[in-house]
């Protein structure tokens, strides 16, 4: 009887063998305009000799070159596959991985899980930035203008491992009490005297006084426990209640949230809120800068704000192109006093919308009689008139220093008197009732106004109107491409490390897709997009 091969493991004997067909190389059966192609020839300028030194010359050598893992990592992005089984699944049906595998066979998803962890920050960055300069000899970047922007991606951790700021401090802040309570039982039980210990030493004198008893700690239904090792056991809660809270204030730095299993993500108000009901999630602050329709930089930040976030990755952009931007361009999130200064003082152009941009655009906004703004200035007098028609003296300059350490000045003028004044619902509806009869007062920042209204000038220029619509395109454009084509709104990775390594290879695989595309449409050489095409 002929024996069933139709359950066979190895399906090869299910049919005769095939005939070998030519061509062998994979590359023949590539498209000439293929993206893999440029991909693979912009890669090759770099200089991987870092990369290299992170893979020992002694000892069995690493089965597929980190170089070409890295060209896969990056060509996997530019395709919106991040599973690392994903991409070993890739490799091994096809065409384009194999063809840069260079005919190694595929990898497993473990040893592109191990080249991910080895590869550093530093080493990607580095990497990064030869790979814009290599972009730079193909499409020319003048680095005259960069656009920034921000959005919160959902982090690896899980949606209630919260850990609250007040909620820890309160709870320390019921344990010198407790402390208290326990020292005086101490001394009623034991007699024995530490008013002068703290929960340490008294857990620690109490553990050898067990000790010198020889006292043997009971547990569970039956056990009568004595006076010392209920002592004890209360002193270890306390000492171990402390280090605990201590060390989740540690973890939190300056936040006042963080998960239990990604401790550098913060819980944010995320914009995809389908219940509606403001629920927080872990997530980290990704910053973009983006120039001539590609990304420059990326930043990972812990705060949902985005004003404080504009001086460190600015600065950072500054480390990785060793070149300054001539106009920063960013919307009224990032306006400030402090950025705004921080850019005049270090030679760029600010083109960021003020926080009133959209309100100054009302009736109201010229009519508001509330406003320094819409009141007479008398500039011999240092003095502001009403509509009242009375003087707002100045009064005294109140200082104020923010958890940056930039430090504001503030003139104050106060009314001379608001009796009697038929304007006073009005001009005091902002103002906390703080006596029967309160006056007016208004406060302004001369340093403050000064470079807001430079900056203003530069924005409603044809120049600044221009950046702003190519803001608008570029950055929120590359946001768009980067959630909604290529799928990646949550993170793969844990730790504010591997996100930012997670980053920079999407970065890198978003611009080299981006410079096949300007090829491919003829706009290589133009940075900005007109008027008229934005229309």
């Amino acid at each position: 009887m002929k024996k069933n091969h139709t359950n066979e493991p190895h399906y090869t004997k299910l049919v005769m063998p095939r005939q070998l067909v030519l061509p062998l190389d994979y590359g023949i059966l590539i498209k000439e305009t293929a993206p893999v192609r440029l991909l693979d020839a912009v890669l090759e300028e770099l200089d991987y000799k870092e990369l290299q030194h992170l893979y020992s010359p002694k000892g069995r050598k690493s089965k597929v070159p980190p170089h070409i893992l890295f060209k896969i990592f990056v060509y996997a992005m530019s395709n919106g596959v991040y599973s690392t089984r994903m991409i070993q699944q890739q490799c091994e049906e096809n065409i384009n991985y194999m063809w840069l595998l260079q005919g190694y066979s595929a990898p497993s998803h473990m040893t592109f899980q191990r080249f991910f962890a080895r590869c550093t920050l530093d080493i990607l960055m580095n990497l990064f930035s030869q790979m814009m300069e290599a972009i730079n000899r193909r499409d020319t970047l003048t680095f005259n203008e960069v656009f920034i922007d921000g959005t919160k991606l959902e982090a690896n951790a899980n949606k209630y491992t919260f850990v609250w700021r007040k909620a820890v401090q309160k709870r320390l802040d019921t344990l010198p009490s407790k402390l208290a309570i326990l020292k005086q039982d101490i001394w009623n039980e034991l007699g024995l005297d530490t008013h002068c210990m703290n929960d340490e030493c008294i857990y620690t004198f109490l553990a050898k006084e067990i000790e010198v008893q020889h006292m043997e700690l009971v547990q569970g239904k039956g056990k009568h426990k004595t006076p010392l090792q209920r002592l004890y056991e209360r002193a270890e809660d306390l000492y171990e209640k402390r280090k605990e809270y201590e060390q989740q204030l540690y973890i939190m730095g300056e936040r006042n949230s963080y998960s239990k299993t990604d401790h550098d993500a913060t819980f944010m108000r995320m914009k995809e809120d389908h219940m509606r009901n403001g629920q927080l999630k872990p997530a980290y602050n990704v910053q973009l800068a983006v120039h001539s329709e590609y990304i420059m930089g990326v930043g990972v930040f812990p705060k949902p704000n985005d004003t404080n976030t504009l001086i460190p990755f600015v600065q950072q952009l500054e480390q990785i192109h060793s070149r300054r931007f001539t106009y920063v361009v960013a919307d009224a999130g990032y306006d400030s006093h402090e950025n705004l200064t921080w850019l005049k003082n270090n030679h760029y152009l600010s083109c960021i919308k003020p926080q009133y941009y959209e309100k100054a655009k009302t009736r109201t906004w010229d009519k508001d009689i509330s406003k320094a703004r819409n009141m007479e200035y008398m500039p011999e007098e240092d003095a502001f008139i009403c509509a009242k028609g009375r003087k707002l003296i100045y009064a005294f300059t109140r200082k104020t220093k923010h958890k940056t350490g930039f430090v504001s000045e503030r003139k104050v003028y106060i009314c001379e008197s608001c009796n009697r004044c038929g304007y006073k619902k009005e001009c005091q509806r902002y103002m906390k009732p703080t006596s029967v009869n309160p006056v007016k007062r208004v406060e302004i920042t001369p340093a403050y106004d000064t470079v807001l209204a430079e900056n203003q000038d530069r924005l409603i220029s044809d120049t600044g109107v221009q950046l702003r619509i190519n803001r608008s395109i570029q950055v929120e454009g590359a946001f768009g491409v980067l959630k909604q084509d290529l799928g990646f709104r949550r993170f793969l990775h844990r730790g504010s490390g591997n996100v930012h390594k997670m980053l920079y290879l999407l970065a890198m695989g978003f611009n080299l897709t981006k410079l096949h595309n300007r090829i491919q449409a003829g706009r290589v050489n133009t940075t900005l997009f007109t008027v008229k095409e934005a229309g």
